[in-house]
């Protein structure tokens, strides 16, 4: 049994590097609240691996019987695969600020947290596609207008890493 862990622990960590080096490799078929698949490389070469740290020497080391020590060595794996899923979904979701993330809010409506003066820029805060509150710096169109504090705009554009926005008219 010491061989199984040992083995485990020594692939599991091995794929998380490679994983890390090489990029992520996703494995399942669905997603996962909002992108992440269900057998993400890391996810699953972090629960091998911390299955075979826990258990190796837990099981070598004391009088503790097999079947607890694979009980609690899977438990460590399985919460280090949950961990881990929340530590990426957390990056994923940190990306809006990305330029492919700001090119999925082109058309939504956004709120000036900091206003934008005539050829400036300030801030504007939307929900992103997982309606999740995203505030990023924006400019506008027509650079001789400006923007209040607390004004609607509509996002029409990206340029280079900030929103290009243009003020919503008041019905």
């Amino acid at each position: 049994m010491v061989t199984v862990f040992a083995v485990c622990a020594v692939v599991g960590v091995l794929a998380l590097i490679a994983s890390l080096v090489l990029g992520d490799t996703d494995f399942g078929g669905g997603d996962v609240d909002g992108g992440l698949p269900w057998l993400s490389a890391p996810a699953l070469a972090a629960a091998v691996g911390v299955f075979g740290v826990v258990g190796w020497p837990l099981y070598a080391g004391t009088a503790i019987e097999r079947p607890v020590v694979v009980l609690i060595a899977a438990g460590a794996g399985i919460g280090a695969y949950a961990l881990l899923m929340v530590v990426l979904r957390a990056m994923r979701r940190a990306q809006t600020g990305t330029v492919a993330g700001l090119r999925a809010a082109v058309g939504r409506t956004a709120t000036v947290t900091m206003s934008i003066p005539a050829g400036g820029w300030g801030q504007v805060s939307y929900l992103d596609a997982e309606s999740v509150r995203a505030t990023t710096t924006a400019v506008l169109a027509k650079g001789d207008g400006t923007a209040a504090d607390g004004s609607r705009v509509l996002i029409v554009d990206v340029d280079g890493d900030r929103l290009v926005v243009e003020p919503l008219a008041l019905p």
